[in-house]
């Protein structure tokens, strides 16, 4: 049910995450935890005020008995069906929330709907790699510029990995979801479709008044937002990460001995 989202330079991972959640929670119930030890940066975009800001930090050194919902619900900032819960702007207690009193990354799990996580640029040895293995896709946000995307592959290979014995983010699926902003010298969208291959995610339009509706609160369903082609991607994007976000259906119990007969052909005469 978790979907992290992270960046080797900051071409807009926090943004990314945010219209990720947004389109998600066009769906049902869905979260948006900033977890960038760096510091959060999403409460002035939406000016959010308030018990709101800096609740990650409330939730890892606050009480250790209470519901993982109750817990999150009590710092969150609602926007329709998206709870978004902030991370401190303070670089020093960002990263402090990543060390806590309260293990909240366990109770991610135990949140109701689907759980989209902003954890910054990843980089190695970085104390969000344990949060990057327990999510169910990793989504690497690059620009398709030259220097900056051959940076994010080398990364993405090594799986953040620095020596052998490291295992740093092995093991998670890992898309590259391509922010088309403006700028240097950049592949052209079907190279980078066909060189990245299982590791495709997602061309995302270079759409700053859509990104200003959603920090403003707009749902994805809003009119203004369906203009563009941003959301329309994002929401392709999340189709195509279900599969591995959704848990695979439970199958029926076979009780020893019995044998599963063919259904019988009734020819009519």
């Amino acid at each position: 049910m978790i979907v992290t989202v992270g960046s080797w330079r900051g071409v807009g991972a926090t943004t990314t995450a945010l219209l990720a959640a947004t389109a998600a929670a066009g769906a049902g119930p869905a979260w948006f935890i900033e977890a960038d030890p760096a510091g959060g940066v999403l409460a002035g975009r939406m000016a959010i005020d308030g018990e709101s800001v800096g609740g990650l930090e409330r939730v890892a050194f606050g009480p250790e008995h209470a519901s993982a919902v109750d817990t999150f619900e009590s710092v969150a900032h609602r926007v329709g069906e998206l709870r978004v819960v902030t991370a401190p702007a303070d670089p020093f207690r960002a990263h402090a929330c990543h060390t806590p009193r309260v293990q909240w990354v366990q109770m991610l799990d135990d949140l109701p709907g689907l759980v989209v996580v902003d954890v910054g640029r990843v980089r190695a040895g970085s104390p969000v790699l344990s949060l990057v293995r327990r999510s169910a896709v990793f989504l690497l946000v690059a620009s398709p510029e030259v220097s900056s995307l051959v940076a994010s592959v080398e990364w993405l290979t090594s799986a953040g990995r620095v020596s052998a014995a490291d295992h740093g983010a092995e093991g998670t699926p890992m898309r590259v979801v391509l922010v088309d902003a403006p700028g240097g010298v950049a592949f052209s969208r079907s190279t980078l479709e066909r060189e990245l291959a299982e590791h495709w995610g997602a061309w995302l339009p270079w759409e700053p008044s859509t990104v200003d509706l959603v920090h403003r609160g707009a749902p994805s369903t809003d009119r203004r937002v369906r203009r563009g082609s941003l959301m329309p991607s994002v929401e392709r994007l999340m189709a195509s990460v279900a599969p591995a976000v959704e848990p695979a259906p439970t199958p029926m119990p076979q009780v020893a001995g019995d044998s599963v007969e063919s259904p019988v052909e009734v020819v009519p005469c």
